[in-house]
């Protein structure tokens, strides 16, 4: 019995070998997003606009990357939705400190005019949005 469930198993792995290489072909790259949802404390969206002309933007400009897609929504519990390309995909998450973000924090450094400006500018950040929510998505090729 025993042996004939191995020549069973066996004969089914090799099946799996005879796989048509059609189903091996690479696929074509996914587009992967980080996609940020903000609500911001009434009467704070100038603010939030001038800090991203100011800072935000010149910074992520001076690191090289692209801006996010920002979108002012019209309805639901969200005031702006920023979309964001992660060039590397999913695999700017295996690290704790990706170099993306590394130059990205250096130029946002440069142009907030040193460390504790920038901490200053972020802690302020924090203070004018009430609640964010960030997913991922990626396009099928």
């Amino acid at each position: 019995m025993f042996r004939k469930l191995t020549i069973g198993f066996a004969a089914a792995s090799m099946a799996f070998l005879a796989v048509p290489a059609t189903a091996q072909e690479a696929e074509e790259p996914r587009t992967t997003y980080r996609i940020e949802y903000l609500k911001l404390k009434p009467g704070m969206e100038q603010r939030w606009i001038e800090m991203g002309e100011k800072y935000y933007g010149p910074a992520t400009e001076a690191a090289g990357q692209k801006h996010p897609t920002i979108h002012w929504l019209m309805s639901g519990p969200w005031d702006i939705m920023m979309v964001f390309e992660l060039p590397r995909g999913m695999a700017m998450l295996d690290s704790h400190n990706p170099p993306e973000r590394t130059a990205w924090e250096a130029a946002f450094e440069k142009v907030a005019g040193s460390k504790e400006a920038a901490e200053k500018l972020v802690a302020e950040a924090n203070t004018i949005e009430t609640d964010s929510l960030v997913v991922y998505s990626h396009t099928h090729p």
